[in-house]
């Protein structure tokens, strides 16, 4: 059974009708699919048109059972159609974190509710809400998988990097194993805006981002009004094409390959790739990898770097001008020279590594 969470705490950024429309197209290749809301909006149950009159038991009852007594996952689920099934989410739910304050395991509380189906789907999707809190934490340790939907927007990588280390400190902290892959959406090939939000996006996530684009497409907006998804109302459109190349995708699993551990675990010499110099450091314990140098003043928190397998393999590509460049990475608040490159100089700050662009 994967679990996949979908998250962002970015509104708008199709987060909701990548939960739908993905669900809905799993479904239609016959794979069991359980779609579970865990947003107080409930947007992904009113865009299966199901409101709070349409059932007696949601999510929040998983959460916070009355007088402590859990309730079968089961009494939750509505069946949406043959393979496709809900367990819907109501206003209540934004009462959660009052609710459980201070409770132990509060975090563990969908995990515990989803260990109840015993493998009774082959996907289970959640839709997060729009910010890091107690649902999303919950989210993310119930589920082996994360998307995170990158609308093209100047917003777009806005708090991206508080919600991967968040990924990263529940990974660490509670001894999990969350893969988190960047889809971009609203993409419009037409804009400047777009191959420069895409740019960005390849640099931050290297091979841990899916090759569909869901492009701009006002059917989709329409199909959500309708309390349908795209793959029951209207199949001739790029929503309709682009989920079912998502679907392929994830249904191949072959981002899945960054979930292995590295088999070798030494760092990685800095070297040019496309869109600047990739930079790297390995370390399974660190909380926060920095990369300051003379490029961007020294300063300690310019460039954070990202640990998107959950492996502790921590990248990000930096474009950097021609010339020799010295710098140094901070490993939660420790300065290092980089232990894969044997050529240092001594500078500001002392010896610092050095690495020359051609």
């Amino acid at each position: 059974m994967r679990i996949i969470a979908i998250a962002n705490q970015k509104g708008g950024c199709g987060k909701t009708t990548t939960a739908i429309n993905l669900s809905a197209c799993l479904a239609k290749l016959k794979q069991k699919v359980l779609l579970i809301d865990i947003d107080p909006q409930g947007h992904s149950s009113l865009g299966f048109n199901v409101s709070p009159s349409d059932f007696q038991t949601s999510i929040y009852d998983l959460l916070c059972p009355e007088d402590g007594k859990n309730i079968p996952t089961r009494k939750t689920i509505l069946p949406i159609s043959e393979h496709l099934d809900l367990i819907p989410s109501e206003v209540i739910l934004s009462a959660v974190e009052q609710k459980l304050a201070g409770k132990e395991g509060r975090e563990y509380r969908l995990q515990t509710a989803l260990s109840d189906l015993h493998n009774a789907y082959d996907y289970v999707i959640i839709d997060c809400p729009p910010n890091i809190g107690l649902l999303t934490f919950n989210a993310f340790l119930a589920a082996s998988e994360a998307i995170i939907p990158i609308d093209i927007s100047y917003f777009a990588l806005h708090g991206l990097g508080k919600l991967l280390e968040t990924a990263h400190i529940i990974n660490k902290k509670c001894n999990h194993s969350l893969i988190i892959n960047a889809l971009v959406t609203n993409y419009d090939k037409r804009l400047k805006l777009s191959e420069e939000i895409l740019g960005e996006v390849k640099r931050h996530f290297q091979d841990n981002f899916f090759k569909t684009c869901i492009r701009t497409n006002v059917k989709l907006k329409e199909a959500i009004g309708f309390g349908k998804p795209i793959t029951e109302y209207y199949t001739y459109c790029s929503g309709y094409r682009d989920y079912t190349a998502l679907c392929d995708e994830v249904m191949e699993g072959k981002y899945l390959n960054q979930k292995a551990q590295l088999e070798d675990q030494k760092p990685y010499a800095p070297r040019q790739v496309k869109g600047g110099v990739l930079f790297s450091y390995y370390s399974s314990d660190a909380l926060s990898v920095y990369l300051t140098g003379n490029f961007n003043n020294w300063a300690a928190d310019a460039e954070p770097l990202f640990n998107i397998s959950g492996n502790g393999l921590w990248q990000k590509v930096v474009p950097l001008p021609p010339g020799k460049h010295q710098y140094k990475f901070v490993v939660d608040g420790d300065w290092h020279l980089d232990p894969a490159n044997p050529n240092s100089s001594s500078g500001k700050l002392g010896n610092n590594s050095v690495f020359e662009n051609k």
